[in-house]
């Protein structure tokens, strides 16, 4: 993995020190080497964790004719088949890197090259003597890619907004359209950032800079429920042997690969496949936090079946440092708890390794998901029960006291306010898709939207492209095409580079994902089973204990959270009359956040990120 940075202009690019700065800004995703281009027209710039052809794939590179030129963050898992084909169309290699492969694809294949990869990546091309920039990004948006035209009619791009900010002609102002999707979703949509003037590069989607203007495009998009006369047995078979194939691609490295170990079913079949196929004992990295999220019980099940070695280890979150920390992290506004835990692992692991093979992605494309079961039985709902929801409130509301007063029910009571909660989501929303927006957004009212803007509305055109009239398929494209790239793999990208690791997701090897989303979602979800084609194709891996544990997401208790003292002294301050978020939510420190601690955690994380970027507010 890498950090990319670029600024291309009409004119001869003066060398004032910004490709310099935002290139030193990235120096935590790639802290093995830094080299930086400069072309009239175009300088490029490039940090290097180095994991494949340590010797010889040094950045930006060139062809032998200095006129094509490409910075890269990523790998290609095909790259040696992909070399080969090349070869026979005539191309020579001088390395034994992914990166000449990928620059001799853009030339023999140009605008298609994205097409002939599986991999993670986001990429640069430039071409010096056409004078365009030709950039791509992985289908599943597993690696960042960040763009903007600054004051001077610059094109500057970087894997991270930071390096952006670094040019001293952009000025950046905030993006209300993405702070409201923030407060809906808890992050920022994938086809929006923080700023007005900052893009994302989509998954999917490949861009050209050529004359002062840029075309975007998409290039793929996964196809659903098409495969109508598979049976269970071949994609059982299949989905096995495909899973397998995805690992085995992503052990390929040049420095050892570790695993993420949660014990749970994703990344247990993800260190059960590795141990097969690696020369020595697989390195696996497990973390307890106390009463918080403890996998390591579960984790030891796995790594004693398959004789990994194993590293754990028990620690206490600094909730409020880290707080403070994941500003920076981030870039953004981010308000997914589990973001801290995920860099704590991150850091833990990277004293080990350079690479670690994780489990993101199983839920969405095998169907892992609690909210799916609310949409399957979503139909079967009679109204005698949508009736009961005074019934179910009364409940919620006795437990919620009961809790106040020490009685040990708090686990009763979330559950009870988790069913009220979806209850009224069935009675307020008639089609199941909405429903799966307004359990997922926090959305339950029309007056709930900010400004009258209906955001179930919108993101439903923008995310899910799928028509099915079950939903089931509308709510995984979802979930795949904004929940997957806005959330999880961002979180999981931004922990890791902070701390110098790569991480590699099987799951989402482009083979695997069209086959299994080409499967009707009837026999993906038979008997109404969550993960069932991965249950059948893999349970043989898995322990007895493993088989029946229930799901454990990897979130933090957010309501605890928010009355730790550290945490309480930042509160304060951000929450005050005089601070940068009440210019914004004047009546932010009113809300209680006892009734919704998810809100207010929201609220406090954008709050300490307007903090270090207030200015963005001087158009307002």
């Amino acid at each position: 993995m890498c950090g990319i940075v670029g600024i291309v202009s009409r004119n001869v690019i003066q060398r004032d020190g910004r490709i310099d700065r935002m290139t030193e800004c990235l120096r935590h995703r790639g802290p093995d080497d830094m080299h930086i281009a400069f072309l009239p027209e175009c300088h490029l710039g490039h940090c290097r964790l180095s994991v494949i052809d340590i010797a010889g794939g040094k950045q930006p590179m060139s062809d032998e004719t200095r006129r094509y030129w490409i910075v890269f963050n990523g790998e290609i898992f095909n790259y040696r088949e992909l070399r080969e084909v090349l070869k026979e169309k005539g191309w020579t290699f001088r390395t034994e890197s992914d990166t000449e492969v990928l620059l001799r694809a853009c030339q023999e294949y140009g605008d298609e090259t994205p097409l002939h990869l599986n991999g993670q990546f986001a990429f640069a091309f430039w071409d010096n003597k056409k004078k365009n920039l030709f950039a791509a990004r992985d289908r599943m948006g597993e690696k960042p890619f960040y763009w903007a035209m600054n004051g001077r009619n610059d094109f500057i791009f970087a894997s991270e907004i930071k390096a952006l900010l670094m040019d001293s002609f952009l000025r950046p102002s905030l993006n209300e359209l993405a702070l409201n999707d923030y407060m809906s979703l808890n992050y920022i949509s994938p086809d929006q950032t923080i700023y007005e003037e900052v893009r994302t590069l989509q998954p999917g989607h490949v861009l050209r800079f050529e004359n002062g203007h840029v075309r975007e495009w998409c290039y793929w998009q996964p196809q659903y429920s098409v495969m109508a006369d598979i049976s269970l047995d071949e994609a059982v078979n299949r989905c096995r042997s495909l899973i397998e194939q995805a690992v085995k691609r992503q052990m390929v490295a040049d420095v050892s690969v570790g695993a993420f170990l949660s014990g749970g079913l994703d990344s247990s079949t993800i260190v059960a496949l590795m141990s097969k196929h690696a020369k020595g004992p697989v390195k696996t990295f497990s973390v307890g936090f106390g009463k918080i999220i403890n996998e390591l019980p579960w984790a030891n099940i796995i790594a004693k079946r398959y004789k990994t070695e194993h590293h754990e280890i028990q620690m206490d979150i600094p909730v409020g440092e880290m707080l403070e920390k994941m500003v920076d992290v981030y870039d953004e506004p981010f308000a997914d708890s589990s973001n801290i835990p995920t860099f704590l692992i991150s850091q833990f692991a990277s004293k080990e390794v350079k690479v670690v093979l994780s489990g993101d992605g199983g839920d969405e494309i095998f169907g892992g998901y609690e909210w799916y079961s609310h949409l399957l039985n979503s139909e079967k709902l009679e109204s005698s029960e949508i009736s009961s929801l005074l019934r179910l409130a009364v409940i919620k509301n006795i437990l919620r006291v009961l809790a106040k007063f020490g009685v040990p029910c708090k686990a009763a009571r979330d559950q009870a306010s988790l069913v009220h909660y979806y209850g009224s989501i069935h009675h307020n929303f008639t089609r199941p898709i909405d429903r799966h927006l307004a359990f997922l957004t926090g959305i339950n009212r029309a007056d709930d939207y900010r400004e009258g803007l209906n955001r179930i509305d919108s993101l439903r055109k923008t995310f899910c492209p799928v028509e099915d009239s079950g939903g089931v398929d509308q709510a995984i494209s979802f979930d795949i095409n904004c929940y997957l790239p806005g959330d999880i793999l961002v979180k999981v990208d931004r922990a890791a580079m902070a701390n110098g690791l790569e991480v590699r997701a099987p799951f989402l090897d482009v083979d695997l994902v069209e086959f299994l989303l080409a499967i009707p979602w009837k026999l993906r979800f038979k008997h109404m089973e969550l993960k069932y084609l991965l249950r059948n194709a893999c349970q043989d891996l898995w322990p007895s204990e493993i088989q029946v544990r229930s799901k454990q997401g990897f979130g933090a208790p957010v309501r605890e959270w928010l009355e730790r003292g550290d945490v309480k002294e930042i509160r304060q301050r951000i929450f005050a009359r005089n601070s940068s978020l009440s210019y914004l939510f004047p009546n932010a420190n009113k809300w209680p956040h006892g009734r919704n601690p998810q809100r207010c955690w929201a609220l406090l994380c954008f709050g300490l990120w307007l903090e270090k970027h207030d200015t963005c507010l001087r158009h307002l």
